[in-house]
């Protein structure tokens, strides 16, 4: 694609050396479009296109702040190819303020590629996966825990043997974080990037903080890792932070709740412990502790964790633990 200088995304219409702004239509109300505002900004040198988005979980509103601070900071001079910030890549989410998509109630993460005649969802998924397909050099996506979670700072690519997944590997250790999932787990198949890395696009997840809050320093880690990114690509200027080892992990473990109450966690994101080890407590309404749930792969990375006292069902994910490889 570094040759492709003048490309469009929905309404946007990238120039050399300009900052544009446009629309991406991605559904329709029944009575306006859904669309999402896009911001490319183009060096005054050709180069290649990496595709930033965000909120395709509509809480996850960090990656959108950090995405408007490094729109700030951004100097076409300085710059060979274009960063193309797609702000919502789930507008009904965000205005909902829901991790699933409130027409259909679906994660649409779960649903790429999507399909031009299917579900809400799955129509939404098509036009993203489409029209980074036909632009994008890189695609990275901006997620945090939410309103319900919180995880630690790390970089996520699919990991097999491909060119593709090799560079989406390289770019994760150019975010800024020593933490990386090389995932390999079946439930991410229908995600975005790595249904675009088995494409042959280079595509990663940035996850970072949640728990109904976006301080400074989550808002600092997205930027470092979309400037260490586009630094690897040779888009800005200057190396990208890398560290001498990276604590890497592949195989997840979702841990499920089997009673009801307020969960009380005894890890904190990013510790790493081993199988067996108790996550946090559940306590019913009369303070007694119900349940104890724990770890079930070790040496494990907590990847999630549902916030302090949040109320939880029988059934809800509480903590996500990932089988560290390498530290």
């Amino acid at each position: 694609m570094a040759a492709a200088r003048n490309f469009r995304i929905g309404s946007a219409l990238a120039r050399p050396g300009k900052r544009v702004e446009g629309e991406l239509v991605l559904g329709h109300y029944p009575d306006a479009p859904i669309a999402t505002k896009v911001t490319i900004v183009s060096g005054t040198r050709p180069g290649p296109v990496l595709w930033v988005q965000g909120c395709i979980h509509g809480p996850e509103v960090g990656g959108v702040v950090a995405m408007l601070r490094l729109l700030e900071r951004l100097d076409p001079r300085r710059m060979r190819g274009s960063i193309a910030c797609i702000m919502l890549a789930n507008p009904t989410a965000f205005r909902g303020y829901s991790r699933n998509t409130p027409v259909d109630t679906t994660n649409l993460n779960r649903v790429f590629p999507g399909a031009a005649d299917g579900t809400h969802s799955q129509q939404n998924a098509h036009v993203l996966i489409e029209t980074a397909a036909s632009v994008a050099d890189a695609v990275l996506d901006l997620h945090s825990g939410g309103d319900r979670s919180r995880v630690p700072y790390y970089g996520l690519y699919w990991a097999e043997n491909s060119d593709a997944s090799r560079e989406a590997g390289r770019l994760a250790r150019a975010c800024g974080t020593r933490d990386i999932w090389a995932s390999i787990d079946d439930w991410l198949g229908g995600a975005m990037f790595t249904v675009l890395t088995k494409r042959g696009i280079p595509s990663l997840i940035v996850e970072c903080g949640g728990g109904g809050q976006v301080p400074e320093a989550h808002v600092a880690n997205f930027v470092a890792a979309m400037t260490g990114v586009a630094q690897s690509m040779g888009i800005l200027p200057g190396r990208p932070k890398r560290f001498a080892r990276y604590r890497v992990f592949d195989e997840s473990a979702l841990i499920y709740s089997r009673k009801g109450g307020l969960f009380r966690p005894l890890v904190e994101p990013g510790d790493i412990v081993e199988k067996g080890h108790v996550l946090g407590e559940i306590v019913d309404l009369s303070g007694k502790v119900v349940e104890r749930p724990r770890a079930s792969i070790g040496p494990s990375y907590i990847a999630s964790i549902r916030r302090p006292w949040m109320p939880v069902y029988s059934g809800d994910q509480i903590a996500e633990c990932n089988r560290v490889i390498a530290s």
